[in-house]
């Protein structure tokens, strides 16, 4: 996904794939983010990739916490094709399993039932 940013007076929002597959360093870096100078609130939201920053304009600006968050690397986009092809895999496979499971419903169980009731 491309990172997602949205800015409003004092509030901050980025949401990147980065953010949402390396918990472990976001977490480190956030820890950084909240001891910044400005800084009000960080709300972290790990499984949407999400981070929100409130800050005071008047000790920090908004373009100077967008720096410090593309020197995270959270504003990188990056294209993933072994993701995509893991998804795909998985989406086939429940796929074929359904349709296997529909097909022996449809064969087995009515020749169970006719095997029962004789």
């Amino acid at each position: 996904m491309a990172p997602y940013l949205h800015q409003t007076q004092n509030r901050l929002r980025v949401r990147s794939d980065f953010i949402l597959r390396n918990p472990q360093q976001v977490a480190l870096q956030l820890a950084q983010l909240k001891g910044a100078a400005g800084v009000k609130e960080v709300i972290y939201r790990r499984y949407a990739g999400s981070v929100a920053v409130r800050f005071d304009e008047s000790r920090v600006s908004g373009s100077a916490l967008l720096a410090q968050m593309e020197g995270f690397g959270w504003l990188t986009a990056r294209n993933d094709n072994a993701y995509i092809d893991t998804t795909v895999r998985q989406l086939a496979r429940s796929m074929v399993k359904g349709a296997a499971m529909l097909t022996l419903n449809a064969v087995v169980k009515p020749s169970l039932l006719k095997m029962v009731l004789r």
